[in-house]
């Protein structure tokens, strides 16, 4: 098997760059004082450190799923299930049927319905692997199916931001292919095929991971956009897995496994070539026993080795509790999420040009479509040039320590564009204690970092007067 470095080494080892965020995150914490205060605009000054790293959308569950979750947790304790409770079929230890069946018609509904003129693709419970508490687990195992020593899976730049780290565990790595240089962040076809032929010429490509509709950036695809990406992932013929978590946090998606894609061979279902994994923790805003992952594909000698793989078994009474959020959730719960969502990425997104407005220059960009709950931005390359900074990470470092904003770097999503990831959704200083008006303190501490820079501040300098050392940049091949 011959390396590529063309590829490979423009960002290398992305799992000890996300272990080095993680730690230094620590370090950074470990070091400010429980009084220590951070700079806004017009002298104002805050306490605390705003995490808008974090993946929660401060949302609870829907008020029926609440009530059915009482009625469940009553049900548990007091030893007074349902008749149904007692069906070894539904509340199978290993694969319980009714979270397969609620699996296949409430979290891959989209799937069924994609969008008009798009016929999409009717999934069944039989088509579906079910895992209790997290898709993460489903990830895993996918990608221990593929496997094989030195080999590659491809993602395209901005997947999940400890996404390496689950690749790298099995001896994979993951080769991040650049997307649409502009602001839309969308998949580039001709890119992505150049990245897999290349790789595929090398013997190292094992498969393909995407992150749709988006995390840490929600890209807006037309269903012929998607079938050009389809036809590129048909002709390299390796299999290929969809992390869907993000699906009920936008108002509009098209599954790309729903769409059957015109070949030389004629038309073929992207379904029976990608395992598409998503979960109830994000768009039903699931907590602890009550969470689950699924994943359904057309492939069924994939799903059994999959579903041979997973050997921990659901409890009755986890099974029971996931199938109370997934069947008392309504329509009416995620169209109102929708709406908040929009309103508050329109918020930040309006923050972002007022800022920009005030300082006479387009110093941030934000990245994709105001959907979903991050805000991606991107600095502006002179400023942090002149401030002595060249990665994302120093962005990261500096916007923690001297800002009080812990963000994610965009290196750790695969890209090299100098920004970073903000839940702008449910900011917050504590957990549980997420509030959306914190996007007025966050971009007022902003605000004033960039001033500072502006007037000659260094990174180097602003963290010498925290009492720390500045990350040392890395070096890596041009883009």
């Amino acid at each position: 098997m011959t390396q590529s470095p063309a590829l490979t080494d423009r960002i290398a080892d992305l799992a000890t760059l996300t272990n080095r965020s993680e730690a230094r995150k620590r370090e950074i914490r470990g070091h400010l004082a429980p009084d220590a205060w951070f700079a806004g605009t017009g002298g104002r000054r805050y306490s605390g450190v705003i995490d808008a790293y974090h993946g929660e959308t401060g949302r609870a569950p829907d008020t029926q799923a609440i009530a059915a979750l009482d009625r469940a947790w009553r049900e548990i304790l007091h030893i007074q299930p349902p008749a149904d409770y007692l069906d070894g079929r539904l509340y199978d230890k290993r694969q319980p049927l009714s979270l397969r069946d609620l699996a296949a018609r409430r979290l891959f509904a989209r799937l069924s319905h994609p969008a008009p003129g798009v016929p999409g693709v009717r999934v069944r419970a039989e088509e579906v692997v079910v895992c209790p508490y997290s898709s993460t687990m489903l990830l895993e195992e996918a990608i221990a199916t593929l496997a094989e020593p030195g080999g590659v899976i491809v993602c395209p730049e901005g997947f999940y931001k400890s996404s390496s780290i689950h690749v790298e565990k099995f001896g994979l790595r993951i080769v991040s292919c650049p997307v649409a240089p502009d602001d839309t962040f969308k998949i580039d076809p001709l890119r992505l095929a150049r990245c897999l032929d290349e790789l595929r010429a090398t013997g190292e490509l094992c498969g393909v991971l995407l992150t749709l509709p988006g995390n840490p950036v929600v890209a807006d695809y037309t269903a012929a956009e998607l079938a050009q990406i389809g036809r590129v992932l048909l002709d390299c013929g390796v299999p290929v897995i969809c992390d869907m978590a993000f699906d009920r946090l936008v108002a509009s998606h098209i599954p790309i496994a729903a769409l059957h894609v015109e070949t030389d061979q004629g038309i073929r279902r992207l379904y029976d070539v990608m395992l598409t994994i998503t979960g109830n923790s994000k768009g039903y805003n699931a907590f602890g026993p009550c969470k689950l992952g699924a994943a359904c594909t057309g492939d069924g000698a994939w799903l059994q080795r999959i579903r041979e793989r997973l050997t921990i078994s659901f409890q009755r009474e986890t099974t029971h509790l996931a199938r109370a959020i997934l069947e008392h959730t309504s329509e009416d719960y995620f169209e109102s999420n929708h709406v908040l969502m929009r309103a508050q990425m329109e918020k930040a997104a309006g923050r972002v040009a007022a800022v920009n407005a005030r300082l006479g220059a387009d110093l941030l960009r934000p990245l994709g479509s105001p959907e979903g709950m991050f805000l991606s931005i991107v600095f502006d390359p002179a400023l942090l040039d002149a401030a002595g900074m060249h990665t994302s990470a120093q962005v990261e470092d500096l916007l923690l320590a001297v800002a009080g904003v812990d963000s994610v770097a965009l290196d750790r999503t695969g890209s090299l564009r100098p920004g970073v990831r903000l839940n702008v959704l449910a900011p917050r200083k504590a957990p549980r204690h997420e509030s959306p008006a914190l996007i007025d303190e966050l971009f007022d501490r902003l605000e004033q970092l960039l001033r500072d820079i502006v007037d000659g501040q260094t990174y180097r300098d602003a963290l010498a007067a925290r009492g720390l050392s500045p990350l040392e940049a890395e070096v890596r091949d041009p883009r």
